[in-house]
């Protein structure tokens, strides 16, 4: 999922809404998607640290409306929703 042209992440899971319908996310040429969809969600054992920092700005700064982060490790789930570009 390319986000900007300085990011593409790998998101565990993502939900869009059809592109005709929002216009957020599209499919590119190469294949990629482009644009903040509307839900992400991470599964962090590892990675919790990654998920919680670098790639909640990155998805903030998208505009992703709803970031949902499993904290495996922790047994803890955080969630983040977007509102006046916070």
């Amino acid at each position: 999922m390319r986000l900007s042209a300085r990011s593409e992440v790998q998101p565990d899971v993502l939900l869009r809404i059809d592109e005709s319908a929002s216009g957020r996310v599209r499919g590119s040429a190469d294949g990629h998607l482009e644009g903040a969809p509307e839900l992400v969600v991470e599964v962090a054992a590892s990675s919790a640290s990654i998920d919680l920092h670098d790639k909640l700005r990155i998805y903030q700064s998208a505009g992703v409306r709803e970031y949902i982060v499993w904290r495996t490790h922790d047994d803890r789930i955080d969630y983040f929703g977007l509102a006046d570009g916070r």
